[in-house]
Order: C-alpha cells, then structure tokens, then sequence
C-alpha cells in the first residue's frame, strides 16, 4: 500500500504548482507596489509566544513540536510579527511589511480548509488612523484583481461597536465565547446562531436586541445611525470614516454588523472580501492595537490583513489547466534531434520556455506528449525546414500550421 500524505496535507502536481508560483508573484507585485517590504521568520515559535493571544480555541489547534522543548509551528503570521517589532523596538514607523509563507493548525479539514496552508499578509504597524486599514484593504482587493479573481464583495465592521452593544447588555465577561457564536452566523444560520447564544447563557430579549442589531438591513449610513442611536461608541466614527477612505480609494464596502472574525486579538474595524464559488471569504484581517504590547512593547497600533491562498487556488481552479512551457521543440526524425536542441536552446536564450524529447519518440509521440502537458504550441524541424531555413509552428489547440523564420517564432511566442 502507498504511503499517504498526512491529513489535511497535501501534494501540488505541476499544473497546481505552477498556479501557486504564478499567484505568490503576482501577491508580491502588488504587495511591493504599495510600498510593504519582506520579512521571514521561523516556522516555530516557543509555545508562550503562540499561546500569548491565540484563545482557548487556537491553542488546541498548535501543533507541538520538539522532544522536550516547549515549542510549536506557527498558526499566523500575525503573531511573529507582534513578537518581531517587539523585540526590534527602533523600526521607523509606520512599518509596513509583508510576509508569504505556510503556517499550520490543527484543526478539522473541509473544503478549501488544510491543516497546513499558506498565507500573505500585508500589516501596517505604528499608524493608528483609518488611513491605514483603508490600505491594506485596497492593497489586498488589487492584488485578488491581479491574480485574476473576481471581488464579489467587501465587507466591514467594528469590534468596538460590537463591545458597546455587548456592554448595553450588561456582558462585558464572556464577550469571546458570544463573539465566536455571531461569526458562525453566516454558515450555521440564525437559528443555530441563536440557539448557540441561549445555551451561553443569553436570556430570550438580549438574544432577541442582539441578532436585530447583527442582521439590521439598509443602507451603511442607515446601520451606523441606527448604532448611533442605540448605543454610541467610536467604532461608529472610525467605519465612517473608513468607509469614505474606501471610496475615495474605487472600493465599494458594506458594513455588515454581523461581521466579527473569531481571533481574540482585534480591538477595531474587522473586515472581509468574497470572491466567487462557495469556499467563504478569500481574504481577512483587522486592527490588533493591543497585541504587540503583550510581548514586552509599549502600546503600539497595528492593523492588517491576510489572502487565503489555498482557497483563492480552489476559485481558480475553475480556469482550466496552465502550462508553463510555451513550445515543445519535436524533430521529424532522429537525425534532426541536433537541430532541435540548438532551436530550443535559442527559444529559452530568449526568454521561452521550452521542451524537448527526452525519451527517442517517433514525430506522432512527441506532439501527443505536448499536447498530454499542456504546451501550445510545437515547434517542428525536419527536412524541409531545414532546407527552407523555416520552422513549422504548429497551434497545439487550434490545429493550424505556419512556416515562420526563426525570429517570426521568437515574435510569436513572445
């Protein structure tokens, strides 16, 4: 019996692998565009680092590792970042950095969900404005078009105006517990959401005050007088402004009161994009203003945002096979295989990705073998291209053929 990929793993063949590759650059064009530098840091953090603001719920999900040693492989890159500026306390401010890598958590696989996956992140670290978080929202919205997924919608909230209604209703303890009920609202359902809350301890009116506030319809300006009216609070002021910050910059927002992202470490707005298919949100974050005090800091702000690539990659997946090799350089026959390495050695010089025949296939072989791959294009010499100083550039996909010199197939595949 063959050996297995660990659970919740997975091995990338060469057409998933190529779209790995080709969205991680495209994330860094974007990311660099906007001005965010990289940093990298180790897999694994000491256990008291990862478990400083993980939650109860986050810490069954570290993977421990090390015979003896207090140690487990990171779940973000949110937290070896507060750790990092932390104990770099000079940075010049704002700090703008991004970071792609994988992370890993022990939690139930489902679709487009692994136990070890990767992530990109932009944070903006030192600005405690609104301009920062409109930023990393634009930057992160630019980079999904850039990849060539469509932004279905962007959605935005406020934990400060979540804790003002909380504290309306007198729960100031046991805030998280209902934070991470209202965040399953979207794929559990009212009824589950409520019932959830009531075995929390929530009597019937608050359960009641609280989901007509969560799920209040109309538009942004309706929502954010309506929280006005009922329980005023800055979080009303900071996705005012926001929102305006957001328009100003061609992104079109809703604020979605039920909007609350289950990590324990936001202390403002919280947003989320979607794109389309059925896999969730493809792109998170939020303000973590309190989060890198926790590991010896001064109070310093701190906001982001992280793109979901293993589910960006399942919306993809949709766009059919891409083949990273642009022509397969094939010889009619064998005494023709010198000049077709010397062709596909001039193609690559120029910048083309190129295949050749590396197993003594006839003709017919070879163009089956290009065409099983995936490359567009073939490229044929045999004796009449030699005699006609000509290449035969075949269109794998549509069939048709041309006689070109070998700088018209340079131009060509270019």
């Amino acid at each position: 019996m063959p050996y297995q990929v660990p659970r919740g793993t997975r091995d990338l063949m060469p057409e998933q692998a190529l779209v790995l590759e080709d969205v991680l650059e495209k994330v860094r064009l974007v990311f660099r565009k906007y001005g965010y530098e990289p940093v990298e840091t180790p897999a694994f953090e000491s256990l008291e680092v990862l478990e400083k603001k993980s939650g109860e719920e986050l810490k069954k999900q570290i993977f421990r590792v090390g015979e003896g040693e207090k140690l487990g492989l990171r779940f973000d890159l949110t937290v070896p970042l507060a750790r990092l500026v932390a104990s770099n306390s000079s940075l010049p401010k704002p700090f703008k950095r991004y970071h792609i890598a994988r992370v890993w958590r022990h939690e139930e696989p489902q679709k487009g969900r692994f136990r070890e996956f990767y992530q990109a992140d932009v944070d903006v670290v030192g600005a405690a404005g609104m301009e920062a978080d409109a930023e990393v929202l634009t930057c992160a919205k630019e980079a999904l078009e850039m990849i060539g997924v469509e932004v279905k919608r962007v959605r935005v909230n406020n934990r400060k105006m979540l804790d003002a209604l909380f504290a309306k209703l007198g729960l100031k303890a046991g805030a998280t517990a209902l934070f991470r009920a209202l965040d399953k609202l979207d794929k559990q359902g009212r009824q589950a959401v409520e019932a959830e809350l009531k075995r929390l301890g929530l009597g019937a009116g608050d359960v009641e005050m609280l989901m007509r506030m969560v799920m209040a319809g109309g538009s942004n300006e309706a929502k954010l007088s309506l929280v006005e009216k009922e329980f005023p609070n800055e979080g009303a002021a900071e996705t005012r402004e926001l929102l305006k910050l957001l328009q100003e910059y061609g992104v079109k927002a809703d604020l979605d009161l039920s909007l609350v992202r289950g990590l324990d470490y936001y202390t403002g707005p919280v947003y989320e994009i979607s794109g389309s298919g059925d896999v969730g949100s493809i792109a998170a974050g939020g303000r973590y203003d309190k989060l890198i005090e926790l590991y010896g800091s001064k109070p310093t702000p701190a906001t982001g945002i992280s793109l979901g690539i293993e589910r960006i990659m399942e919306v993809l997946k949709a766009k059919g096979k891409k083949a990273l090799t642009r022509a397969y350089v094939a010889a009619a026959k064998d005494e023709y295989r010198m000049n077709a390495r010397e062709i596909a050695m001039k193609l690559r010089a120029a910048g083309i990705a190129a295949q050749l025949d590396l197993m003594g296939r006839n003709l017919k072989k070879q163009l089956e073998h290009a065409n099983a791959l995936g490359i567009p294009y073939a490229v044929i010499v045999g004796e009449r291209e030699i005699k006609e100083k000509k290449l035969t550039l075949r269109d794998m996909k549509g069939g048709g053929e041309r006689m070109l010199t070998l700088e018209q197939v340079v131009k060509e595949l270019s």
